[in-house]
């Protein structure tokens, strides 16, 4: 029996699918034995997803950073990575409802273009490009978890407020701990971001002697950069608990998608 490079990619995406699943089912049942067998499944997924990237890199000789296919899987990745970080580290269950849902999705964004395996242009053969990249795709798998644990934060403050408790009551922990690592993902990955995208601006102008040619993904980059700046604002100033904190976010996100898909053209 033969294996095809691209069989660790849809052994994730079963994982994530099913695991995904599980975790959305103990929000109904509330049973922690369905949110421990999403965990296996979602991790044993992990594993097959970094087989697939290690594929991708040995193959092509360069990180998986290059096309589209090729970037969600590696925010992916990374966004999994982190979660399950955090997840060893506090035990916080209620992030992996949005986490789990936005990797599979990513995953089958992958899967579902079929662009796998592409040579790098050799003009496309820098430093500074490669870092631009490289910056930019982690410093947006920081953001989309900030996002993730500043809608906790809020959910969290909403439920205080009301003094009724939602379906993710038993799964969120204390506020403060929301609000912290919230506000820490946000401020890294904003960070991040902004040097991955001061390199694109640099390559830019090293190729084409001019700061942006404002195509879909520059557009999409720069309006997410500015929603997650005030995004970012709004918990320095203590504000991260307003209604506008929420449409920020989804701004943010769908601006991010719009960069990610905009990759391809």
């Amino acid at each position: 029996m033969s294996f095809l490079p691209t069989d660790p990619l849809y052994l994730a995406l079963a994982c994530y699918a099913v695991g995904t699943l599980a975790a959305l089912t103990s929000l109904f049942s509330r049973d922690v034995r369905l949110q421990r067998a999403g965990l296996v499944l979602m991790i044993a997924g992990f594993v097959a997803h970094t087989i697939w990237i290690g594929t991708i890199c040995t193959r092509t000789g360069h990180p998986p950073i290059t096309n589209l296919p090729e970037a969600t899987s590696f925010i992916a990745w990374t966004v999994f990575a982190v979660e399950l970080a955090l997840w060893i580290r506090y035990r916080v269950y209620a992030a992996v409802f949005f986490v789990y849902p936005l990797v599979l999705l990513l995953l089958t964004i992958s899967a579902a273009v079929g662009e796998h395996f592409a040579v790098l242009d050799p003009q496309l053969r820098s430093n500074v490009f490669m870092a631009h990249l490289l910056l930019t795709t982690v410093g947006v798998a920081g953001l989309l978890i900030g996002v993730a644990f500043g809608l906790l934060a809020f959910i969290q403050d909403r439920s205080l407020k009301s003094k009724q408790r939602g379906r993710l009551w038993d799964w969120i922990p204390s506020l403060g701990v929301c609000k912290t690592l919230g506000y820490r993902a946000l401020a890294i990955g904003f960070s991040i971001y902004t040097l991955g995208i001061l390199c694109g601006v640099l390559w830019s102008y090293r190729t084409n002697a001019e700061l942006m040619d404002l195509r879909v993904k520059q557009v999409g980059a720069l309006i997410a950069w500015i929603l997650f700046g005030v995004l970012l604002q709004q918990y320095i100033s203590g504000a991260y608990r307003a209604r506008r904190t929420v449409l920020l976010s989804a701004g943010g996100v769908v601006a991010i998608l719009v960069a990610i898909v905009g990759i391809r053209g």
